[in-house]
């Protein structure tokens, strides 16, 4: 096998076990794209909102809403109103 072939798998593979640890495993793509989008955001200015979220993903608001509400259920996410603006909510990654 070549070079490439075996460093996509390993690739592959490292991917995999990072969703394993972030328990992303039974969300979907689309789902999976939020997350890191947030996460993108946060490591990228410290802070993250819906907006940004949406933004960055170029995802629709309400399919950015149903993931991070999906993520707040099941404790990955953390919501928090603005303190700037009461209309938007500032995202946190719980299990990082």
């Amino acid at each position: 096998m070549s070079d490439y072939k075996n460093d996509l798998i390993n690739i592959l593979e490292m991917l995999l076990n990072i969703e394993k640890d972030l328990n992303l495993v039974g969300y979907n793509q689309t789902e999976k794209s939020v997350y890191y989008s947030i996460a993108w955001n946060i490591s990228k200015s410290g802070i993250c909102n819906i907006t940004d979220v949406i933004i960055s993903s170029k995802l629709s608001r309400s399919t950015v809403y149903k993931a991070i509400k999906k993520f707040e259920l099941n404790n990955l996410v953390k919501l928090e109103q603005s303190s700037l603006d009461k209309r938007e909510y500032n995202l946190t990654l719980s299990n990082i």
